[in-house]
């Protein structure tokens, strides 16, 4: 029993599998415009991946970042974007997404 609470709490894990496992449910999710649920797992892998880093010390995975800023973008919330990308860039000491930001904030700024 103890093993399967460890194995749950592991980083880089989410309810028990490797957040690389979780590749082919996030696009199905999208495919299925199922947008909400897509962000509430892509959240969480997220902070997967992030445990994982802080654990292992290796460069992050940026395509879950990436699939969630569409999503946001695809939505108009051009600020969970920003917010999204530059948390990703922080963490990542050094800039991956200097073009889409840029870009989500011309389009909030012209946003009412």
């Amino acid at each position: 029993m103890l093993r399967k609470l460890f194995k749950k709490a592991k980083p880089g894990f989410y309810q028990g599998k490797h957040y690389t496992e979780y590749v082919d449910r996030v696009k199905e999710l999208k495919r299925q415009e199922k947008f909400g649920e897509a962000e509430r797992l892509l959240l969480a892998l997220i902070a997967a991946v992030e445990a994982e880093e802080t654990v292992q010390q290796h460069s992050r995975a940026p395509w879950y970042t990436a699939q969630l800023a569409i999503i946001y973008r695809q939505q108009r919330r051009y600020k969970d974007e920003i917010a999204l990308l530059e948390r990703y860039d922080t963490r990542a000491g050094r800039p991956s997404f200097t073009e889409r930001i840029a870009t989500a904030k011309t389009l909030a700024a012209k946003l009412p």
